[in-house]
């Protein structure tokens, strides 16, 4: 078993950041635009835009990306390369992301449950998993 080649689940990672960063523009300031800013008027709050805030939303975009890659390069060795494994390794990093936390504010009554939220994410993840493993070699 060799060991995981960084510089190449940075590179897979910053192209599964970009799926996902594109993913998550298409979602949050398109599709779901007008009930996002209901949801936060509904909490006494308006959405927060600004530099700083795109830039942790991209950061977090590209940190997803990095760690679903590594995931998958770290499950490689029992799973086998290929698209079976990245498939692993998106819905691993899409249950302890996206799912989870939308569970969690949900669950807090903080933001409505949102159906297309949840399967937009579940592929956006595999989408960007698959696409960042493909460019994953060993050393």
């Amino acid at each position: 078993m060799g060991k995981v080649n960084l510089p190449r689940v940075i590179l897979g990672g910053v192209l599964a950041g970009i799926v996902i960063n594109l993913g998550e523009f298409l979602l949050n300031a398109v599709v779901l635009k007008v009930k996002n800013e209901e949801a936060m008027k509904s909490l006494g709050k308006t959405m927060p835009e600004g530099g700083g805030t795109m830039a942790v939303w991209v950061l977090w975009g590209f940190a997803a990306g990095i760690v679903a890659v590594w995931l998958y390069a770290a499950i490689r060795p029992r799973y086998g390369a290929g698209f079976g494994t990245a498939v692993r390794a998106g819905l691993a990093v899409w249950f302890l992301a996206w799912f989870l936390s939308m569970l969690v504010v949900t669950n807090m009554g903080l933001l409505p449950f949102s159906a297309v939220a949840l399967v937009w994410s579940f592929v956006e993840a595999l989408l960007a998993t698959v696409a960042g493993a493909f460019v994953y070699r060993e050393a």
